[in-house]
């Protein structure tokens, strides 16, 4: 005897697939505590699993390097597990091992962020080394000059790397030398070679502080058992008021600025196109996200489906933007083929001017929306996924509740909206273009997108003094 089925239903590929109905999140509350030191701290408990994730968020990052020490904050947080009060680089690598956790600390441009995570039947040890490494670190003078040779190595080998130039030096050219996120968090072979322990120990001393600071706990305990934990390792963290970093205002953009960074015999050629947007609070951050997943924020966004998949001319092109606690930037990116890089540049700002001049079509917002929502859905599974969100609520000073209001928010997303958003952050006159690529076989394209003279530039994105 066989089995019987019915007749399969017959597929219309022509078609998009019918959305699903929205998903609804529930996510669990976050509790509140503060230890005696004034450190605040957030906990929201997950019990599907035998571990916990604590992290710290500290409200100063590569925007607060002093002046001519870019590369600073960076180096602090890689020195705060190479050694501390009581124990040696190799003591704490072996006693985090020996207990399978990770502990790892890391500074961005806008924050610095530690990360511990744990079997929670470990708890009370990794918190103590966790704890130690953060309010204890005796930053050792050949931990800090292996660190700092180090560093200084990646920087050179960066220069080999185009995608990488093109985007250090982009950000120099959108804001400027002057502006916090002109510089690369990493720093410069310059400024780098001229830290001294002194300047780690200085920035440690102003910034990793209690009231510069928020405690993340998520995982598999409670606050009644991890708060004695937590007192009892960070409790005596003593320190001054927290510096917040002041607001600077990015140079204005030249009008149709056409910037060449020459890399000779290149098959390939990156570009960068984009100005600075929209912080992480703005009121904008949901039209311009709906908005970008249309323009180049998935596979089959207009800006790939053009370039790629149409033209040929790229194995991926894409726009992203980039929220951060003062305006970050609206950038478009890719790797073309070098021969063709003029006829790329040309099509990406055409791509930018239609959405500019004509916003997304009704089927495009209600796709958009939909893939958003249901990503969304699936960003709370794991602690780290928990932490990183709780992360952005302080990071960014959003409102304990926008989380439970995010999928309203981007439901609510109109046409309009979107529009409104496109007029006022994607006119390409006003955004500078930048290639990498051999400048012989780019050169005539560029100058052909009637943008103005070519200007050159080095490596690190500052002008030479030959203009072609």
């Amino acid at each position: 005897m066989t089995a019987r089925s019915d007749p399969p239903v017959p597929l219309d590929r022509t078609k998009r697939p019918a959305a699903l109905p929205l998903p609804r999140v529930i996510l669990p509350p976050v509790e509140k505590g503060e230890l005696s030191s004034g450190l605040p701290v957030r906990l929201v408990e997950q019990h599907r699993n035998a571990q916990v994730v604590i992290s710290i968020v500290l409200q100063s990052g590569a925007s607060m390097d002093p002046r001519g020490k870019s590369g600073t904050a960076s180096l602090t947080a890689a020195l705060l597990d190479a050694g501390t009060g009581s124990r040696d680089a190799l003591e704490i690598s072996e006693s985090v091992e020996f207990i399978g956790a990770s502990l790892n600390f890391n500074a961005g441009a806008d924050a610095t962020f530690g990360t511990l995570l744990t079997l929670s039947r470990h708890l009370g040890r990794g918190i103590a080394l966790f704890a130690d490494a953060l309010s204890n670190p005796s930053f050792p003078l050949q931990e800090f000059e292996r660190l700092r040779s180090q560093r200084l190595t990646s920087l050179v080998a960066l220069k080999d790397r185009a995608a990488s130039v093109a985007s250090r030096a982009f950000m120099r050219v959108i804001y400027g030398e002057e502006h916090p996120y002109g510089k690369d968090p990493s720093g410069t072979e310059e400024s780098v070679g001229g830290l001294s322990r002194d300047d780690i120990c200085g920035f440690y001393g102003d910034h990793y502080i209690p009231a510069n600071a928020t405690l993340i706990v998520v995982g598999d305990t409670t606050m009644a058992e991890i708060l004695p934990i937590l007192e009892a390792e960070l409790g005596d963290w003593r320190g001054g008021p927290g510096r917040a970093a002041a607001a600077v205002s990015p140079p204005p953009a030249a009008p149709a600025s056409v910037y060449l960074i020459d890399r000779p015999d290149a098959p390939q050629s990156e570009i960068r196109i984009g100005s600075p947007a929209l912080a992480r609070n703005s009121a904008d951050y949901f039209p311009a996200t709906v908005m970008n997943r249309v323009l180049g924020g998935q596979f089959s966004s207009r800006i790939n489906m053009n370039l790629r998949e149409k033209r040929g001319l790229t194995y991926g092109a894409r726009s992203s933007f980039a929220f951060m606690k003062q305006a970050g930037p609206f950038i478009v990116s890719g790797g073309f083929t070098g021969a063709k890089t003029g006829e790329a540049a040309g099509q990406l700002l055409l791509e930018i001017d239609a959405m500019h001049r004509e916003g997304v079509t009704d089927e495009e917002l209600e796709f958009s929306r939909k893939g958003l929502i249901g990503g969304f859905a699936l960003s709370f599974e794991t602690p780290y996924q928990m932490a990183g969100a709780l992360q952005s609520l302080i990071l960014y000073g959003l409102p304990d509740d926008y989380y439970e209001r995010y999928i309203p928010n981007l439901a609510s997303v109109t046409s309009a909206d979107v529009m409104r958003v496109a007029r006022s952050m994607l006119d390409g006159r006003g955004m500078a273009l930048l290639v990498v690529a051999d400048a012989n076989g780019t050169r005539e394209g560029l100058e052909s997108l009637g943008r103005g003279d070519v200007v050159m530039l080095d490596t690190s994105g500052s002008p030479m003094r030959v203009s072609v």
